[in-house]
């Protein structure tokens, strides 16, 4: 047993963390708990406790809090580190890849993906056999679906193929698992979620008044909103995505899953199919579900009791001092930013995970911005009157342990500031006042409505429903003036609506949506993923070129040779298609036989 017990801890997550008491009979030789694993699941209250469990899995600081916006996100041409930077990880930044050898960013997700695969499957195998009520156990399977559910869909966006593993290892045969099809796992999800949707609990209310971070049934359907759309976006663009059709007779013949996806059996045949999916799902929460848009500041303002259960929460992750760390506030914040609990405290990390110039350039230009002044920088868009930016980012802030003022972008309406290290603001959403340089208390979104508003137009612009997409997009616009329900008065005259005769192309159109998207999203998880579904030709146009124009001007100088080293980010197509998917860990590759000649890509 000792030896399955080592090929546990290193293949596929460490599963040595599985399950709370529960892995204690699979994992220990001999126990010191006398609990058996049956005991823990045969009360409402046992069952409660191990869904609990499940919860913690999603917490994990190298997923959403945490790693992923350091060494994801900055994959994406939207976020930076701070300062200079020469190491491998930041290299592959800038290639909009992850580097499949690194001990830190690819593999800390990878693990914690797995480690939560198991905590669900481990409560869910367990599930038939519990004496409790059937009713009750069926809206725990479909909460836990449901998380099963969205960890999938963030692995198969990372990897591509990955092993579909649907109950928790019994054995060593059990731990090493071959990868599956990528388009048979978004299938998987999509089962996942539509089990969940329909037996998750559905009061909301008190869903919400009993515990924040509790998601209801709705929760399973917004999820789906997102999954149809990312499949839409694949289909759009074939021809310089991921997978190679090149090696499907090859891979038939072998008897293998082709490259070709084939969503038919989600009733997707095309990519105005999966549109169509994700309008309709959309607008279902929209206009059905018991969520409601409410004022954009009071979303990331942490000050009142009402700020943690707002109606336009769909799926949060709670934070606090002492448990569920948001690392997004020590990694995002100023070492000793006014209004909050530190005022001594060093901070080595702080101000880690900046957005980049390129970013800050495009949402100022695309809500009512302003140019800058002087010769060198007349061409920059440096303010914006839209109230989400002072909301989104920290631009000037003045310290607590000694009430100096800083300036951090822009000083005097131009761009270029007096030290090379700082000239990206801070990302400011998850400050709150008991921030403390550790930890705080801002909660992370991880569904919202604003975001079923922004798929909605998508999917409409993508359709040709012109009018329909400006009409969700100028909803979300209108929030941002202060207009939260009909009948409200404006608290800004920006950002203006959307006019029909804005855009000369749908082209246009679907641009303007990807901006609004990384405005009103920005830092909340959607980077990486936002810039990668789309395709190498997509990402060569709408990020490297412009990106890469855009860094070379006068006023980025010091910026480009100090924090980027006069690095561009790649403009080849060939090299871009590379890039849509995170490599496998090698660690990964090299202790799991099953999945070694399985990377059946473009590049490969």
């Amino acid at each position: 047993m000792k030896k399955m017990k080592n090929i546990l801890k290193i293949s596929l997550a460490a599963l040595s963390a599985a399950f709370l008491l529960a892995s204690c009979s699979l994992l220990e030789e001999n126990p010191t708990t006398s609990l058996s694993e049956t005991v823990v699941y045969n009360t409402p209250e046992a069952l409660e406790t191990q869904l609990n469990g499940c919860y913690l899995a999603a917490h994990n600081n190298a997923l959403w809090k945490g790693t992923m916006a350091e060494y994801l996100h900055t994959a994406s041409g939207m976020m930076i580190w701070k300062g200079a930077r020469n190491t491998d990880e930041w290299l592959d930044g800038l290639n909009f890849a992850k580097y499949s050898t690194s001990s830190y960013g690819n593999y800390r997700i990878w693990d914690a993906i797995w480690i939560g695969v198991n905590y669900f499957n481990r409560l869910l195998d367990n599930l038939p056999s519990s004496p409790v009520e059937e009713s009750f156990k069926k809206e725990i399977e479909g909460e836990v679906k449901f998380l099963r559910g969205l960890f999938y869909f963030t692995a198969v966006r990372l990897w591509g193929d990955v092993p579909l593993i649907l109950s928790s290892p019994t054995s060593v045969g059990d731990v090493n698992n071959p990868r599956v099809a990528w388009y048979k796992v978004y299938a998987q999800v999509i089962k996942d979620l539509e089990f969940a949707e329909k037996n998750m609990r559905s009061d909301y209310a008190a869903i919400q008044a009993e515990e924040k971070s509790r998601p209801c049934n709705w929760a399973a359907t917004a999820l789906k909103a997102s999954v149809y759309l990312t499949i839409a976006s694949l289909l759009e663009h074939p021809d310089d995505n991921f997978w190679d059709s090149s090696k499907d007779a090859e891979l038939i013949a072998a008897g293998l899953d082709p490259r070709t996806p084939d969503f038919t059996p989600l009733g997707i045949r095309s990519a105005a199919d999966a549109y169509e999916l994700a309008f309709d799902t959309a607008v279902d929460v929209i206009e059905k579900g018991p969520y409601s848009l409410c004022d954009y500041k009071q979303l990331f303002r942490w000050t009142e009791h009402e700020d943690w259960f707002l109606p336009e929460a769909i799926f949060v992750l709670p934070s606090s001092n002492t448990a569920g760390t948001n690392y997004n506030s020590v990694r995002m914040l100023p070492e000793y930013p006014e209004g909050t609990a530190n005022k001594a405290t060093k901070n080595s990390n702080y101000g880690r995970v900046r957005p980049s110039r390129f970013a800050i350039e495009n949402v100022i230009k695309t809500t009512g911005g302003t140019l800058g002044t002087g010769t060198d920088n007349y061409e920059i868009y440096a303010k914006t009157l839209d109230p989400r930016f002072d909301v989104t980012y920290i631009t000037s802030y003045k310290r607590a342990d000694n009430g100096n003022s800083v300036t951090t972008y822009p000083i005097s309406g131009r761009v270029e500031t007096s030290s090379a290290t700082y000239q990206n603001p801070y990302y400011g959403k998850y400050l709150d006042p008991s921030y403390n340089v550790s930890a705080g208390k801002a909660d992370f979104y991880v569904i919202r409505l604003a975001e079923m508003y922004l798929i909605a137009a998508e999917a409409a612009a993508a359709l040709g429903k012109t009018d329909t997409a400006i009409e969700y997009l100028n909803v979300i616009r209108a929030r941002a003036r202060g207009i939260v329900k009909p009948g409200d008065a404006p608290t800004s005259a920006f950002p203006e609506d959307f006019k029909k005769e804005d855009f000369a192309s749908t082209d246009e159109l679907q641009k303007a949506i990807f901006w609004e998207r990384q405005c009103e999203l920005a830092a909340e998880g959607h980077e990486y993923f936002d810039t990668h579904r789309h395709g190498a030709t997509w990402l060569r146009d709408m990020i490297a070129v412009p990106h890469n124009a855009f860094m070379k001007m006068p006023c980025h100088a010091l910026t480009f040779e100090y924090t980027y080293k006069n690095r561009l980010m790649p403009e080849d197509v060939n090299d871009l298609r590379k890039s849509l998917l995170v490599a496998l860990p090698e660690k990964e590759i090299r202790l799991n036989t099953a999945v070694n000649g399985q990377n059946d890509f473009y590049w490969q």
